[in-house]
């Protein structure tokens, strides 16, 4: 456990500090967890699960397979989503794509006053 969470975390290029502020604990939390000197709770397990896009099983080491094929299933359906809007996009003339930067810019800044 203590590798795989570091190893995910590594991958990513992330700190300590990054990815606790990213699912919501604290800084001594990952170290802990990394280090093998706290359990895994659920809560933290499903959160490192969903934002690394592996399986919970490959987190505690019960399988050497990232994704079970159910979630392999899910992220190609997103991903195929993210594709048609890309696409999308890609057809807009050079007006229309700074246009939708523009407003996403907009949207971004109000939620993040939202925050």
């Amino acid at each position: 456990m203590d590798n795989r969470i570091r190893e995910l975390r590594n991958e990513r290029g992330l700190r300590q500090e990054d990815l606790a502020e990213i699912i919501n604990v604290s800084q001594q939390t990952i170290s802990r967890l990394e280090n093998g000197e706290n359990s895994l709770p659920a809560d933290i397990l499903v959160d490192l699960s969903k934002y690394f896009r592996v399986s919970a099983d490959y987190i505690l080491k019960l399988s050497d397979a990232r994704m079970t094929r159910e979630y392999r299933i899910e992220a190609d359906r997103y991903i195929e989503n993210q594709m048609d809007l890309f696409r999308t996009y890609e057809r807009l003339s050079k007006a229309n794509k700074c246009l939708i930067r523009r407003i996403m810019i907009c949207m971004e800044e109000s939620e993040q006053k939202r925050e």
